[in-house]
């Protein structure tokens, strides 16, 4: 009998810590399940947070290599740039030259009072020309000239310009060395002045070349 009631309350001691270890496993779970649940939302955060930025890696990886690509266009419209401005240049000067050759028997008369040649500013060129520069009078040939006419706007109050042209070269280093030596002035003292007749190029480049030497 003995035996037998402590079989019983071995049987009912074993149940008992089943029963209590099994309600301690529930309780245990029941606590834990918002836990996980939290871990696995953040889980799921976690991997989409990774997703986008993976997503964002692969667009920076794009806009990079595009910015990439542009700089390198970039470079080569620079090079490009400097390419063609180099050879407009080269052309300018060539077109400069051109232009300077077809003015070589150019000469420009400054400080002449407008319409003292009259209707004739060729004919009245030829005839004072040996007296304003006497050495013209002594040359080897009568100065000979093919065109003479006003040039620039009538909106200063000072004399057109008047530009006229020489069949012969020398004529033109004649009248341009003569005027050099001889400084001629009209009646009234106005000064007249004679230079050679350049492209706008030429004429601006010995602009700048002139004011750096006078800055020397």
């Amino acid at each position: 009998m003995a035996t037998l009631i402590k079989l019983t309350m071995a049987a009912g001691m074993e149940t008992l810590e089943e029963t209590v270890t099994h309600m301690l496993q529930e309780s245990l779970e029941k606590a834990l399940d918002p836990i996980k649940k939290h871990m696995a939302e953040n889980g799921d955060i976690l991997r989409s947070l990774k997703e986008q930025a993976d997503i964002h890696a692969k667009q920076f990886s794009t806009v990079f290599n595009k910015i990439d690509n542009i700089q390198v266009s970039l470079r080569k419209n620079e090079k490009d740039t400097s390419s063609c401005l180099a050879e407009v240049s080269k052309l300018q000067r060539k077109l400069n030259d051109l232009e300077d050759r077809s003015r070589r028997n150019n000469v420009r008369l400054v400080n002449l009072p407008t319409g003292a040649e009259g209707d004739d500013p060729r004919g009245y060129l030829q005839k004072m020309l040996p007296n304003w520069i006497p050495a013209l009078s002594s040359h080897n040939t009568p100065v000979e000239i093919d065109r003479a006419h006003r040039i620039y706007a009538t909106n200063t109050s000072r004399p057109r310009t008047m530009i006229f042209r020489l069949l012969r070269y020398t004529d033109r280093q004649a009248i341009l060395e003569g005027a050099r030596k001889a400084k001629p002035r009209l009646h009234d003292g106005t000064s007249l002045q004679f230079f050679a007749d350049y492209s706008p190029g030429t004429t601006q480049e010995r602009q700048e070349y002139k004011e750096i030497r006078a800055k020397l």
